[in-house]
């Protein structure tokens, strides 16, 4: 919103609009989708201080950097466990969703202890998004560009990681204007040492215990070994089973 901020800005520092019309639309009460800001762009364009192929433009530069602005304003259970899941399945149909019915006869053991099954690969999905932690407001008005996260050094948490239970992990980073992945194994997730305990597992790590559960704090340059394009999650899984 910043960079739409710094255009309207610009605009009302040069405008000959009226300066009473402009002091209403930014007093009167907002309802989506009627924002100060499309309310102060509709003027513009009526007064004749933009034009619409401008109007345009800001547009569409606004919805390039905003893409996944949408999944900043979704409950944390809905964006973690749900979207992350069904977001990897979309791009690859092969991988299967875990459940009794689907992976019972080849997983007899099989307790909801994972997301994802690719012939015999058992796969967690996580995914966490980008937002700065230095300032108030909700969560969308606080997430990063992929460029500003990047420059903040910030670190991608990834909660309840179960690496007994699975032999591979898909994470994926959600920044306003882009997605990154990372696909580790459980064993190199655990080489990072990187893991440490999750709340209600305190003994995450500790050997003899039953399923660990654990979380990390990875910045990206800490997840760079384990970065892979979008095109190339299926055959990452795959090649690391195969090693």
């Amino acid at each position: 919103m910043k960079e739409l901020t710094i255009e309207l800005n610009n605009l009302l520092k040069n405008t000959n609009g009226d300066p009473e019309i402009i002091k209403a639309i930014k007093s009167d009460k907002e309802l989506f989708p009627f924002s100060v800001e499309t309310r102060l762009l509709a003027y513009f364009l009526a007064i004749g201080e933009i034009t619409y192929e401008k109007y345009s433009q800001l547009n569409s530069e606004y919805c390039k950097r905003n893409k996944y602005l949408n999944l900043f304003d979704m409950l944390p259970r809905t964006y973690g466990q749900t979207w992350g899941e069904q977001h990897i399945r979309s791009l690859f149909p092969e991988f299967i969703k875990a459940t009794k019915e689907n992976v019972s006869a080849e997983y007899p053991a099989f307790d909801g202890e994972l997301d994802l099954w690719l012939d015999g690969i058992r796969i967690e999905v996580k995914a966490c998004r980008a937002n700065s932690t230095k300032s108030g407001g909700n969560l969308a008005s606080r997430a990063y560009l992929h460029s500003e996260a990047k420059a903040a050094r910030f670190k991608y948490h990834y909660q309840q990681l179960k690496p007994s239970c699975c032999n591979v992990f898909i994470w994926i980073g959600t920044c306003r204007d882009e997605l990154i992945y990372w696909v580790l194994t459980s064993e190199e997730l655990q080489r990072t040492g990187k893991l440490g305990s999750q709340h209600r597992n305190e003994n995450t790590g500790v050997a003899g215990v039953g399923v660990f559960e654990g979380q990390v704090f990875m910045t990206e340059e800490e997840l760079k070994p384990f970065l892979v394009e979008e095109k190339d999650i299926l055959s990452a899984v795959r090649k690391k089973v195969a090693k």
